[in-house]
């Protein structure tokens, strides 16, 4: 194995990226236990069709960013990785699947189309839930072992990136729900390296989404005005109204 000289790479967002997936599919699956009303059911299949779709990106973004080089410095791995490139067709046939089931549940609301979207949720993790322990506890060690730094922050902004406040805020408070301290911090510098031009102290979880007019600022100017932005409070609203926080 080649090993690169700016040792180490803290790969625990990996975990936390897995760790939120896990959350909202379960929760999901939980919720479709029993019947609820339009409203909240047309805001849960929005939602688990948004968590599939970042899902995908997730996987496209290890398959490109960091299973290659990964594989080139350490030969021996290459065949686990090309197994866990496998392991995502695989997921996502299954993530197909739940994605069919969850317009029709979307639109009839039916019992059957619960029970068939239940069922093809379960299905997935079946298959998706021993990939992603997979990942963390055979392929982060060898990620962290040969890929640079410079390499896995390109894995975190072909992740991460946004192209607009509104998703930007969706996604920082989706990715850290529910976070300890020490996790949260983690998930804040990943999201300061896909948005270098927010003055970092505005991508801090806990602080409020930074005004638009920040996005054009450089990272030095910290007089503009933050503020809670409605996205922020909608996303709350919306996974509050979904799963009955």
């Amino acid at each position: 194995m080649t090993t690169t000289a700016d040792r180490p790479i803290d790969t625990r967002l990996i975990n936390i990226v897995h760790d939120a997936i896990r959350r909202d599919l379960g929760r999901t699956f939980d919720t479709l236990s029993i019947p609820i009303d339009a409203r909240r059911r047309t805001l849960l299949a929005d939602h688990l069709r948004w968590t599939l779709a970042f899902l995908r990106r997730h996987h496209a973004s290890e398959d490109t960013n960091l299973w290659p080089p990964a594989g080139r410095r350490s030969p021996s791995a290459k065949p686990l990785l090309d197994e866990l490139t496998n392991d995502h067709h695989r997921v996502h046939h299954a993530a197909s699947v739940v994605e069919l089931a969850v317009c029709d549940y979307r639109d009839s609301g039916t019992v059957t189309a619960r029970e068939y979207l239940r069922g093809a949720l379960e299905r997935l993790c079946v298959v998706l839930l021993p990939q992603l322990d997979r990942e963390e506890d055979e392929a982060a060690p060898i990620v962290a072992a040969t890929i640079t730094s410079a390499e896995w922050d390109a894995w975190i902004y072909e992740l991460l990136r946004t192209t607009s406040l509104v998703e930007f805020t969706w996604e920082r408070r989706w990715l850290t729900d529910g976070l300890d301290a020490e996790s949260r911090s983690i998930a804040a510098d990943a999201f300061r390296i896909c948005h270098r031009v927010i003055p970092a102290q505005r991508l801090d979880p806990d602080s409020p989404p930074p005004h638009p007019g920040a996005l054009e600022r450089s990272p030095r100017c910290n007089s503009t005005t933050s503020v809670r932005s409605r996205t922020a409070r909608t996303r709350d609203r919306v996974i509050a109204r979904v799963f009955h926080f």
